[in-house]
């Protein structure tokens, strides 16, 4: 008998640990976590085979006399309480420490959802406890039997519990009606399913110190023009507890991974959907992270912090901007200035009352003698203001000097906060050559390797016809075009003109009438119709090749549903102005055919000079081998080449409805 006794010794170290964690088992019958207590006092008597039945006793009671308070009865047998089984449908298991509450199925939570999980786990056990005991197992002759649980075995029990709940927390996130709400809950749940429902946050019980330093690259979101209110979760909260529930634990970093999925979205593609405006100004897709590898790069990341933080914009204009957006910020709102009221424009030699508020607005001295004279000093300080600022540097002050001088800090950088939030609309990689069109500048770049090696006026369309904002790729370029009229325009602009006289429109302009005839299209003859009948849905203008046509000699096509491209034009005078918002919405190029050069740079087979010597012959197309990114954009703030904070008019109010979108 002793000799079988100390066979079982080992045996024993499991059986009563396990029934304390609670899970009996032996050799011959396993027990259940849900047995009850008559079956955990049948499988021992089996265990060490004796036909002396284990004595039950009924009170709780005390066997290890030495023990810390509140660790009493860590050798006595838990009372196992039984778990209801989950629903049909549903997949995971109850938590351990009790029943889970699932959230509805369909959720119309708006977008600024809360991060903290709203599903409860009540009856909450602590990590490490477990229920209060009803019996205790008084074993038969064992010596030596450990006086304490293994930590091992509690570690064990306690990660079970903080899986389980995870599992039924993630399951239970609601299936919302926003797209984006949806996307970033589904990727967090499986993200924990690929896991196998293991913390990814927390160890111990405790927040990880990667984990303390990404709550803390959260909370300062606003670094990067974010909302630092939209990431905030009770990780820290948890994890300063004493002693966390697993419920808790499992709320807590659930949160932390929505809290991090969403800022990964919003850094990459931005808060605002681009396509919520209207399809004729911006249409451009967002192109959103695979949140699920956004979970896994952060947590696996050397340096996770860092790795948060790249999904925000990598382009040198954002940089830049981004660096000067918190320069300001550091040195606060700043001196609120009197706003200068509006009147008739201040020029050199013209005395006016408000002079002595431009004075200080510049940060300059009010001179003693003359105070509301407008000098020649006092003009240069305001064409260095104004060139800083992107305006005419002309010394006057009119309504667009005042109106960048009326603004405030504060507006500027919420302007800036719009201009990052467009950064992150663009694609990710502009494309090692690539043509830039900004259109609140009325200029465009061709750049190579992140270097501008090109840039020239544009003029761009008029406000009630916006240039729209989106990319594209350029695939070929035409010589000697012909210029296929919309139908919008031919309808509101030229068939009045035609109506009025239609001999002299035809004879002066270059215009063929392009109709159906018998089945095919054919170039009709415009004397034979009658145009106080003929709408545009019956005809098609083109205007022929030539010095008059207005694509000019050249164009750059890159096919779009907007009919938008680049081209060459015959009103070359409004290049001279400073305000060049007068197209359709095409863009039109200042010296066109140096702007070829730069896209025929690629090319082998073309040159400028070849180009010229097809100018004034038939229609030519040139495919271009390798197709140019194209990126029509709208930046109403950037930093210079030379380090300056550049400001353009917002033309289009785009800035305005971004701003509006953000809450700004």
């Amino acid at each position: 008998m002793k000799t079988r006794m100390k066979a079982m010794m080992s045996a024993m170290w499991v059986t009563p640990c396990m029934l304390l964690a609670p899970i009996a088992a032996s050799a011959s019958e396993p027990v259940t976590r849900t047995a009850p207590v008559e079956q955990v006092v049948e499988a021992v008597e089996k265990a060490v085979a004796t036909p002396k039945a284990p004595k039950v006793v009924e009170e709780a009671k005390t066997t290890d006399e030495t023990a810390a308070p509140g660790e009493a009865s860590r050798t006595e047998a838990p009372q196992v309480a039984e778990t209801k089984a989950p629903a049909a449908s549903e997949t995971s298991s109850a938590v351990k420490a009790g029943t889970v509450a699932t959230a509805p199925a369909t959720s119309t939570a708006p977008e600024a959802e809360k991060l903290d999980i709203t599903t409860n786990v009540t009856a909450e056990t602590p990590i490490g406890t477990k229920a209060s005991q009803q019996a205790s197992v008084e074993l038969p002759k064992l010596p030596n039997l450990p006086r304490t649980l293994p930590v091992s075995l509690i570690d064990q029990q306690a990660d079970e519990d903080i899986a389980d709940a995870l599992q039924t927390l993630s399951k239970a996130l609601p299936r919302s009606k926003n797209f984006y709400i949806k996307r970033d809950n589904a990727a967090v749940q499986t993200f924990y399913q690929q896991r196998n429902f293991v913390p990814a946050w927390f160890e111990d019980g405790n927040l990880t110190k990667n984990a303390r330093k990404l709550v803390f690259a959260l909370s300062r979101a606003d670094l990067d023009g974010l909302n630092p209110s939209d990431y905030v979760t009770n990780a820290l909260t948890v994890s300063r507890k004493k002693q966390s529930s697993a419920s808790e634990i499992a709320n807590a970093d659930l949160a932390l991974s929505l809290a991090i999925t969403k800022y990964t979205r919003h850094a990459y593609a931005g808060r605002v959907d681009p396509r919520s405006f209207s399809k004729k100004e911006i249409t451009i897709k967002p192109h959103l992270p695979d949140s699920i590898s956004a979970l896994q790069e952060v947590m696996t990341a050397s340096v996770p912090v860092e790795k948060l933080r790249s999904f925000n914009p990598q382009h040198r204009g954002y940089i830049a901007l981004r660096t000067e957006y918190n320069k300001l910020r550091m040195q606060g709102t700043g001196e609120q200035f009197e706003p200068i009221p509006a009147g008739k424009s201040m020029k050199v030699g013209k005395h006016n009352k408000r002079v002595p508020l431009l004075y200080a607005r510049l940060g300059l001295s009010l001179p003693a003698e003359k105070p509301t004279l407008y000098t020649k000093a006092l003009a240069a300080e305001v064409k260095k203001y104004q060139k800083a600022n992107g305006l005419v540097d002309d010394g006057i002050v009119g309504k667009g000097t005042l109106a960048i001088m009326n603004g405030s800090k504060k507006d500027l950088m919420e302007d800036m906060i719009a201009n990052m939030e467009r950064w992150r609309w663009l694609p990710r990689d502009l494309g090692r050559f690539h043509v830039f069109v900004n259109i609140p500048t009325y200029h465009v770049q061709v750049v190579k390797n992140d270097q501008k090696i090109h840039e020239t006026r544009v003029v761009v369309g008029k406000r009630s016809n916006k240039t729209p904002v989106f990319s594209d790729q350029m695939e070929y370029l035409v010589v000697n075009p012909y210029w296929n009229v919309p139908r919008s325009i031919a309808s509101k602009e030229l068939l009045p003109k035609i109506r009025t006289n239609p001999s002299q429109f035809f004879s002066t302009r270059n215009y063929q009438v392009l109709a159906s005839v018998k089945g095919r299209t054919r170039v009709v003859d415009p004397s034979q119709l009658d145009w106080s009948k003929i709408d545009a849905k019956q005809v098609r203008l083109r205007q022929t090749p030539g010095t008059r046509n207005a694509l000019g000699r050249i164009k750059f096509m890159f096919p779009n549903k907007h009919a938008v491209y680049l081209h060459d034009t015959p009103s070359r005078s409004l290049f001279k102005r400073d305000y060049r918002a007068f197209s359709h919405g095409c863009v039109r190029v200042h010296k066109p055919l140096e702007f070829a050069e730069f896209i025929l740079s690629e090319e082998k087979a073309w040159n400028a000079a070849r180009v010229k010597k097809m100018i004034g012959g038939n229609e030519r197309r040139i495919n271009l081998k390798r197709k140019i990114p194209v990126h029509l954009a709208y930046f109403t703030t950037w930093m210079s080449e030379e380090g300056t904070l550049q400001i353009r008019s917002d033309i289009y109010g785009h800035n305005a409805k971004v701003k509006k979108k953000l809450g700004l």
